[in-house]
């Protein structure tokens, strides 16, 4: 297949199975000759800051020495950034020598197909193995007993990151029923790391989980660090009396390094050598698009993918750091998540919105979103999302995009070609 054919071949197939359970990916893995069993992984669970964590740990792996593998989803800008070594995306022929693999063993299944997501999976796990990675930052899906990447062996570490409420029809309707589905990644005796700001209760039932399948619980503290100061360039922050830059923006990244920091010492305990200059190192060189991602700064353009409540709670909270600065919100978001509670978190804070319609079947319509956004602050509909970015920019005030990562992928292209700069 040409590469046009494989991303065609992917997507063709259905998006979720119509029973949950590992059986599909279990079977396909096996007819690849069971390549899972090979790696050696860090399986990262959790509602927000899965990309984040990953991605910061990966750097650390690599500035170490280690021949790191990072499995992330969803993408932004291209869909090889799901799988990549090293920091570079697979390379379009390598994706479709791996997907023929993939494609000629599914051919072999009998019954209930692997769904896209499993078929992605399978060819990053079969690549990942090829290539021989020291280690693989393998990050869930959805959930964690379920999904698909739960088909390795116990990892070296199950790092879980913040737990709310996100995927409710699939996962839950509260945080301690979608916490276990989470927890489904804990394996016995396997260490457990966990985000020092975590919701009380999905750490009551992560905690519960971690005694029935006798494993250590690895959690850092927020007390026990000093913020130096704290900006849209990122923070400055002094660990254990060393010092340590993190580029991505807002209080909750200095969460995420945390949850990075306990990874590493329970990665250091399995015999990884990880001195503090590769830390120091991996996390200051950690890039990560649409998160608190500045696009510009003359004007000031943010672009943010938070789509949950618990996105734009942090999104809401780092908004404080323009510091009363008057915010345009250019926004869209899909009508499956609690849009409601995300739009009133983020709009309150903001003088006014502009509202677009993401280009996704599942997308809000722009004429709702403004209605709710109106509550807060003046509401404006856009057509499309050249005119939204147009009307934002027009005001002349700092310009907020957030919402769906699937219209941040879209307007960031819109935007960074406006504006003349290079698609980073």
């Amino acid at each position: 297949m040409t590469y046009t054919e494989t991303l065609e071949y992917i997507h063709s197939q259905k998006q979720f199975g119509v029973k949950p359970g590992l059986h599909r990916i279990s079977r396909l893995m096996e007819l690849l000759g069971n390549p899972q069993n090979s790696l050696k992984c860090v399986h990262v669970a959790g509602t927000n800051g899965k990309g984040s964590t990953s991605t910061m740990l990966s750097m650390v792996l690599r500035q170490a020495g280690y021949k790191t593998g990072l499995f992330i989803s969803p993408f932004i800008l291209d869909f090889r950034e799901r799988m990549q070594i090293n920091g570079e995306m697979i390379a379009q022929e390598e994706l479709c020598a791996v997907m023929d693999l993939v494609r000629a063993a599914r051919e072999q299944m009998e019954g209930e197909l692997p769904n896209e997501f499993e078929t992605i999976t399978a060819a990053a796990i079969l690549w990942f193995s090829r290539q021989n990675c020291d280690i693989v930052v393998l990050e869930v899906g959805l959930g964690g007993r379920y999904d698909a990447t739960n088909v390795i062996p116990p990892p070296l570490a199950a790092v879980i990151t913040t737990i709310d409420l996100d995927h409710t029809h699939i996962l839950g309707d509260s945080v301690e029923v979608i916490a276990a589905e989470k927890c489904g990644i804990i394996k016995p005796r396997t260490p457990v790391v966990c985000c020092p700001d975590q919701n009380p209760d999905a750490l009551g039932v992560i905690m519960e989980h971690c005694a029935q399948n006798g494993s250590v619980l690895h959690m850092g503290s927020l007390n026990g660090i000093e913020v130096k100061d704290s900006g849209l360039e990122g923070s400055h922050i002094v660990v254990d009396g060393s010092p340590l830059w993190i580029p991505l923006v807002g209080k909750h990244q200095i969460a995420n390094c945390l949850t990075v920091l306990s990874a590493v010492e329970v990665l250091a305990q399995k015999g990884f050598a990880l001195p503090w200059a590769a830390v120091e190192s991996g996390i200051a060189n950690t890039r990560f698009p649409a998160r608190l991602e500045i696009l510009s700064r003359q004007p000031l353009v943010i672009l943010d993918g938070a789509h949950n409540p618990s996105g734009a709670r942090a999104l809401a909270d780092a908004l404080q750091l323009l510091e009363g600065r008057p915010v345009t919100a250019l926004c869209g978001m899909l009508a499956d998540k609690d849009w409601a509670t995300s739009v009133g978190l983020v709009c309150s804070r903001c003088s006014r919105v502009v509202a677009v319609t993401p280009d996704n079947p599942r997308a809000l319509q722009a004429e709702i979103l403004a209605a709710e956004a109106g509550l807060y602050c003046p509401g404006h509909v856009a057509q499309t999302l050249q005119e939204g970015w147009q009307l934002a920019k027009s005001f002349g005030d700092p310009v907020l995009i957030w919402g769906s990562l699937y219209l941040a992928a879209d307007l960031r292209s819109i935007v960074l070609q406006d504006l003349g700069q290079d698609l980073l």
